[in-house]
């Protein structure tokens, strides 16, 4: 089958152009309408073969069907609102197939284990291929009703929404300065405050449209606004009992959640800097220089590798990411060993973020074969299956195994294998479980439920070695070399150019992606691997003309 040519109306606004490079990246020809664009809506909609509408939600319904008449027979359209019973009712106008999206993340963020929203309309052969399209690029995909969808997004997103705005109003409305709240606020205060803030940092127009579009929102605001009511009564006439009877009736409704709420908030409030305890992570008070520093706790994949290419090295037990690279930067060890890429799911987006941004560079790159194994405190049959927790990545790895052998289960991504195994022992109960490795689940005396669930048998994890400043010098016999770059704004075309640099110099590219500046909103930073050492005559050529193209080249590493 010929890869359909992708049509984007909206292509040059904030989520139009992030699926424009999704759709690039995958290899597919975009083309796109929007003001002073050469295509027009319609032009777009006569030559694509798949039409996305990305424009307000207050223009949704207009452009649907302005451009639904014109849609390929054969082809389908789509839309990327965020409420569906309107977008989905205009879309039956087309004589094509048709469908509803909603992805569940900002322009900024990486696809990567995002959850995207669809809608069945028309056309069960475009859905799949959409489907399909999105799972290969790790997204997590729900499928619900038009209906059931605005039913969940009035209290999901416009309650959310409401309620923090609502929030930052009465801040507002108390006389009291922003700073002066922000000078003494507890841990939990503070992550409400970034929330609030995040909220109105982001496109007003926007915001209102979400609360505004949604016919459902009016019933979940009003039913919010008698909650406040009855609780502020409660504090008005000093209830003390009714005011505690409506904590524990709504603590009661949370269920096992609130518990999985306190332990996931605990790793947020790490963030901030905040102790906590867990019985999985015992580790010495500080790390020593001689150490090396990779996710714990003992027997996770960083722990495996470091063991099976530097057995006499020591291992620092860290509890994400971002503490490893912290730890190597402030020099209390001497390397870090941190998930670079996996075969089946792809870059680690945060360890590329942290490799561009800081002084460290890749020393060495080592894979291990990845095993993954469905394990819980008590035996089960898989039909039994409630609850399955793990990080995100592993969930990913195994989707196809759930979908077949476990297709009603909960999926919770947790931040990390520790945090998983942590909350399934909290419950301790039949139907929850976790996919950890087989050697995890040996040192925890977990029950194995089923073993080699990865989809992928080959299923390899890379992991980088990593090191504080530049490297006096370049390997010279080093099989592949990483490098990052962004470009100046309005550099339109330069990519190509940086491309065709390596090309015509005869250097064959193993990778190329790009992921949202960690510092500069709406900017890409691309990561490029390619064959050889950086030290060769021609790759100093290269990187020295790449250097004159862009507002920043880093050598990662060559390894």
């Amino acid at each position: 089958m010929k890869k359909p040519i992708i049509g984007i109306i909206g292509g040059r606004g904030k989520m139009g152009s992030y699926f424009a490079d999704f759709f690039e990246r995958n290899k597919f020809e975009v083309i796109v309408s929007d003001q002073r664009t050469e295509l027009d809506n319609k032009e777009v909609a006569k030559r694509a073969d798949v039409v996305i509408v990305s424009v307000p939600i207050d223009r949704t319904q207009e452009v649907i069907l302005e451009v639904a008449p014109h849609v390929k027979k054969s082809g389908l359209l789509m839309d990327f609102t965020s409420v569906k019973a309107m977008p989905m009712e205009a879309m039956k106008k087309t004589k094509a197939s048709y469908l509803g999206c909603h992805p569940l993340f900002g322009p900024t963020a990486s696809i990567r284990g995002q959850i995207v929203i669809l809608c069945v309309g028309r056309g069960m052969g475009w859905h799949r291929w959409f489907k399909n399209l999105l799972e290969e690029n790790s997204v997590l995909v729900r499928e619900l009703t038009a209906r059931k969808h605005d039913e969940l997004m009035a209290y999901i997103q416009t309650l959310t929404h409401f309620s923090h705005i609502a929030f930052a109003d009465t801040l507002r409305k108390s006389g009291i300065s922003i700073n002066e709240f922000i000078k003494y606020p507890s841990p939990v205060y503070m992550m409400e405050l970034y929330m609030m803030g995040r909220i109105l940092n982001q496109d007003s127009k926007l915001y209102a449209n979400i609360q505004l579009a949604n016919p459902v929102n009016v019933k979940a605001v009003e039913s919010y606004l008698r909650s406040c009511r009855e609780l502020a009564e409660t504090i008005e006439r000093k209830k003390f009992k009714d005011n505690v009877d409506f904590f524990k009736k709504n603590t009661e409704y949370l269920g096992h959640f609130a518990t999985i709420a306190m332990d996931e908030s605990d790793n947020l409030l790490r963030y901030l800097k905040l102790p906590q305890k867990s019985r999985f992570f015992a580790r010495s008070p500080k790390p020593k220089k001689s150490d090396v520093a990779l996710l714990g706790p003992p027997n996770t994949f960083s722990d495996q590798v470091l063991k099976r290419y530097r057995l006499n090295e020591n291992p620092w037990y860290a509890a994400s990411i971002a503490e490893v690279f912290e730890l190597i930067l402030d020099g209390k060890v001497k390397a870090g060993l941190v998930p670079i890429e996996n075969s089946s799911t792809g870059s680690i987006r945060e360890t590329l973020d942290e490799l561009y941004e800081n002084d460290v560079h890749i020393s060495e790159v080592m894979g291990l074969p990845v095993k993954l194994a469905l394990a819980g405190t008590i035996k089960c049959q898989l039909k039994k299956v409630k609850t399955i927790y793990s990080h995100a990545q592993a969930l990913l790895q195994c989707r196809h195994f759930i979908r077949k052998n476990c297709p009603d289960a909960a999926l919770i991504p947790m931040s990390s294998t520790t945090a998983a195994l942590e909350r399934m022992f909290n419950e301790d109960k039949e139907g929850t479980v976790a996919i950890v490795s087989p050697e995890a689940a040996e040192t925890y005396h977990l029950k194995i439920i089923r073993d080699s669930i990865e989809d992928e048998k080959e299923n390899i994890t890379y992991f980088a070695y990593i090191i504080k400043g530049q490297p006096n010098k370049l390997k010279t016999d080093a099989k592949k070399t990483s490098v990052a770059f962004h470009f100046k704004k309005d550099s339109p075309g330069s990519l190509n150019s940086v491309l065709q640099t390596f090309a015509e110099a005869g250097i064959n590219l193993a990778k190329i992606e790009s992921r949202p500046s960690v510092k500069i909103p709406g900017d890409y930073v691309f990561h490029v691997d390619f064959e050889g050492s950086a030290d060769s005559q021609k790759a100093q050529a290269v990187l020295k003309s790449i250097n004159a193209k862009v507002a920043r080249l880093k050598v990662l590493g060559s390894y």
